[in-house]
């Protein structure tokens, strides 16, 4: 596989893309598991940031 520019996968994890962006890198991270594991880590850490909203709202 050719070299990405991985500059969307951070945008892909937030849910920031708009459809047909998002369809090009979900056809990527079909092929390319090196990028799956940064979205991945980028959704991790989503994950823990919604958390501390949600400890400090309370």
């Amino acid at each position: 596989m050719g070299r990405y520019d991985r500059t969307d996968l951070g945008a892909y994890s937030l849910g920031l893309l708009d459809a047909a962006d998002a369809a090009r890198v979900e056809r990527h991270l079909a092929a390319c598991p090196d990028c799956r594991q940064e979205v991945r880590e980028f959704e991790a850490v989503r994950g823990m940031l919604d958390h501390l909203v949600d400890v400090k709202s309370t």
